[in-house]
């Protein structure tokens, strides 16, 4: 069985792909071992995996040059980590990571594998763009394998760089097994939410491109039939400005701001909504070309999904009737579609649902 040293940085009580993968490999017979970021210097949250896990502490800086030297600095920290574990395979969680690798693979003989999670230089702009877009054009070739969550992407980054290994597609599936057993209804009992409303959630990122503040306002358009729920992780100040629109609209018991929470309880919080909102900027390719956890986990849970007129989204969603594809996102146009799939919309019964299970031998046959 194969020896893996697996490098992220982000948060592993999150990050829900990146938790499948390890215990699939894990249940499947293979040896993993995960090098990951620390911003909270607690040299915790990934106790529950089962797998060594080697913290590094980092800092997030307010300025972009000292994010990226701190990126780097990880990487070198990272690498003289991994020099010291006995692995056959170094499996580098997006490009933000895979500099770890490169630079350890020759002195391990070990397989470098990329599993580029985003199109990361083409989700950013500028002179971001650019270096982040060197260093993945200097790192690919060292690349033995490389593995992406959307068909799109697959194709976009063959015609990148002609003659890669043939990428791998593993797509964002929620697990069968992690789909609650029970009705949840937690929002309820958190907030002055009656049995007659109906619940729109929003889960993700919280910030000022992922139409929060639309969101918001298409609640003040709407009936009181509605309410939003948002959910996620948000800095300070934009916490505040949306307290203030929300109090100024005066939505304190129409539109709550919810708290993270774990990987491990989401799907008990994503059951407890009506529809589910998954939105992202057409702002670059990588957004465009988007592959969502969250649109395959409202899929499993039969909820309706309000999303983008994307390509892969337009095949999931529209296809299988599983709810509906906005071509412009406002509020009004939000406003639109809450009554629309409201009066009646019904999810086709038998509509195609994804799991994690039915396809995760992809990645245990690719390691076998």
């Amino acid at each position: 069985m194969s020896r893996i040293g697996m490098v992220l940085i982000g948060d592993i009580r999150y990050d829900g792909r990146v938790r499948k993968e390890i215990e699939t490999l894990v249940r499947a017979g293979h040896h993993v071992e995960l090098v990951v970021s620390d911003f909270g210097k607690t040299a915790s949250g990934g106790e529950d995996l089962g797998i060594n896990i080697h913290y590094i502490n980092m800092t997030l800086w307010s300025q972009p040059v000292m994010n990226f030297l701190e990126q780097l600095l990880f990487n070198l920290k990272a690498a003289s980590t991994l020099k010291n574990l006995s692995v056959s395979h170094l499996h580098c969680h997006d490009l933000s990571a895979l500099l770890a690798g490169v630079w350890t693979k020759k002195r391990l003989k070990a397989k470098l594998i990329f599993d580029a999670h985003e199109l990361m230089p083409e989700s950013m702009g500028g002179i971001k763009e650019k270096i982040w877009g060197q260093i993945e054009k200097r790192s690919i070739n060292s690349c033995d394998h490389i593995i992406m969550p959307e068909k799109n992407r697959i194709a976009y980054f063959k015609r990148k760089y002609i003659g890669i290994p043939e990428p791998l597609l593993l797509e964002n599936f929620p697990r069968r097994s992690e789909l609650p057993t029970k009705a949840f209804d937690l929002f309820r009992t958190r907030y002055p939410i009656k049995k007659s409303q109906v619940i729109i959630l929003y889960s993700g990122t919280v910030d000022s491109q992922r139409y929060i503040e639309e969101l918001i306002e298409s609640i003040s358009l709407s009936s009181t039939h509605f309410v939003l729920v948002i959910l996620g992780r948000t800095f300070k100040s934009y916490k505040e400005t949306l307290q203030t629109k929300i109090k100024k609209l005066s939505l304190k018991d129409r539109a709550f701001l919810h708290e993270p929470v774990a990987h491990a309880k989401i799907l008990e919080y994503m059951a407890s909504c009506d529809i589910g909102i998954a939105l992202y900027p057409n702002t670059n390719i990588n957004n465009y070309f988007c592959a969502s956890n969250k649109l395959y986990e409202y899929i499993a849970l039969s909820k309706i999904v309000l999303t983008n007129n994307y390509p892969g989204l337009l095949e999931s969603v529209e296809r299988f009737k599983q709810g509906l594809c906005l071509p412009e996102v406002s509020a009004q146009s939000l406003e639109e579609a809450y009554r629309y799939v409201s009066t009646p919309f019904n999810i086709t019964p038998g509509a195609r649902k994804f799991f994690w299970e039915d396809y995760s031998t992809i990645l245990t046959d690719f390691y076998d």
